[in-house]
């Protein structure tokens, strides 16, 4: 059981010196007394549910994917791999075919055994673009997959690759016999701890307890309420005033609010990529000048100040801040320069121009937004706001056609540089930015094929190149944080954001 070379450090690594106090993605808040069985957790997102993506890690997945399916490894607090479904595994010499162990005791909510052909089913489906996984370009690297008994499961690559535990972690082991009614989330079936009941679009998600769950102890709780509310301000009073025991997407402003308040604790839900992308086939932000303009027009500084309290990383970078191979000195190459954006904005022709921002309509997302428009406005742009609810937002995404400007966000820090390239859907190939070139696929590959000694080298001439393109201007790194109440204890949150719940339980 081994991993050649770690995936880069975690996010609470990563992100040391932040303002906020806070856990560690995969730790939970130390339990005060015995695990209390029974009880309903109530949780309050901003984001609904979307089983239709299953396969993606979407913040309206956070709250139940991790509960209701898992997955055949989870990766600890230092990027190695932990049993799940599988309890073995091992590479061949030359690191291109790897044999996993499953176990022989897990039976799906339908009463149906888990075998290894659901391993291969799973995998084969995140390789499908329907299903819209971030690691589904990860996945294309497998050139086989093959059940060898009921219990091993052989995955042969096309080329060795750092990203297999990446795909392992993040992908859920769905059934192959319910799979195609998934997408109206009416038959939602797993090997979670919990079982899909009931979902109301839009309102509300009642998950329940899955008594034949192979896990030794939990759940410990009857059941999962999840109910959905788009705003900060009313998920935060959901919390303080008791509707709510756990909170997810509340804006960092508002999450300030409670970090010493000791009847609440933030669980540290990994770190979140903000790029700002631009559709490069659209005039006249069609020049790198022009869109370099935008990206020096950007107070960063001011974005992390009030939009996440102080709490963020002030980078220009795609990568996880201080992974293998980060170039350093690139960090801030954009740096707040309102004279320099007027004189590209003159020198490309697009002073005075009109433009869109098209985003998710999350409290972030707004408070970006907001900063960001005021920057562009002040340069001289005239932007205007196109504001989505989030599935037709993902819908857009999924189609690579956000709009001619965009601002995303990728719960990704963490993952490897050779998982990123292929995995952020800012920069990906089919990226909504539309930018694609050979010496953009030229480069890629030589952080992909990229060893100890070529890494850093590789991923500064990557990083040189996108820079001087600007069709993604990242305008910050920062921490997200699920909120709970302190009598909620045992609730773990794993890297990207899911809950986890097996060992969770209420407080008397």
């Amino acid at each position: 059981m081994a991993r050649a070379t770690a995936v880069v450090a975690a996010t609470a690594l990563v992100l040391t010196g932040c303002a906020v106090a806070q856990g560690t993605p995969g730790d939970s808040p130390a339990a005060s007394s015995t695990p209390v069985p029974g009880g309903v957790l109530t949780i309050a997102a901003a984001a609904d549910a979307q089983p239709q993506f299953a396969m993606a890690n979407r913040a309206g997945n956070w709250s139940w994917r991790r509960l209701v399916f898992d997955s055949l490894i989870q990766l600890n607090e230092n990027s190695e791999p932990q049993p799940l479904l599988a309890t073995d595994w091992s590479y061949n010499d030359d690191r291109t075919e790897l044999t996993l162990t499953l176990r022989d005791d897990v039976v799906y909510h339908s009463g149906r055994a888990f075998t290894a052909d659901d391993v291969v089913f799973s995998l084969q489906q995140v390789q499908l673009p329907a299903n819209a996984s971030q690691l589904a370009a990860v996945a294309k690297n497998i050139a086989s997959v093959a059940a060898t008994s009921d219990t091993e499961v052989v995955i042969t690559l096309s080329a060795a690759s750092d990203s297999m535990f990446d795909l392992l972690d993040l992908t859920p082991i769905v059934d192959s016999e319910t799979w195609a009614q998934a997408a109206d989330g009416k038959n939602i079936v797993g090997t979670g701890p919990f079982t899909w009941e009931e979902w109301v679009p839009g309102a509300s998600l009642t998950l329940e307890a899955n008594d034949d769950y192979w896990g030794e102890d939990g759940p410990y709780l009857d059941e999962v309420d999840i109910s959905i509310i788009p705003d900060s301000t009313a998920l935060q009073s959901a919390l303080k005033g008791g509707a709510a025991d756990l909170v997810i997407g509340m804006a960092q402003s508002d999450v300030i609010r409670l970090a010493d308040d000791t009847e609440y604790v933030l669980q540290n839900a990994g770190g979140v990529f903000y790029p700002f992308g631009i559709d490069v086939e659209r005039a006249p932000f069609n020049t790198p000048e022009a869109r370099q303009a935008l990206a020096y027009a950007i107070d960063r500084e001011r974005i992390s100040d009030q939009v996440f309290g102080g709490d963020a990383i002030m980078t220009d970078l795609w990568w996880t801040p201080g992974s293998p191979g980060y170039p350093t000195d690139l960090a801030e190459h954009y740096s707040y320069d309102p004279e320099k954006a007027k004189e590209l904005l003159q020198a490309s022709g697009t002073a005075g121009a009109d433009l869109t921002i098209t985003y998710a309509n999350l409290p972030v997302m707004k408070s970006l937004f907001e900063i960001v428009q005021n920057n562009l406005t002040e340069v001289g742009l005239n932007v205007t706001a196109e504001a989505l609810d989030v599935p037709d937002y993902d819908k857009r995404q999924v189609e690579g056609n956000i709009g001619q400007s965009f601002l995303l966000l990728h719960g990704m820090v963490g993952f490897s540089a050779a998982t990123l390239i292929d995995a952020m859907p800012s920069i990906r190939t089919g990226n909504p930015s539309h930018f694609t070139t050979p010496e953009y696929d030229k480069l890629k590959a030589g952080v992909r094929a990229a060893d100890d000694k070529t890494r850093e080298k590789a991923l500064t001439d990557l990083s040189k190149y996108m820079l001087d393109q600007a069709f993604s201007n990242i305008i910050a790194v920062a921490p997200q944080y699920h909120v709970n109440s302190a009598r909620l204890q045992g609730i773990d949150v794993v890297s990207l954001g899911s809950v986890v719940a097996t060992d969770a339980y209420l407080s008397e």
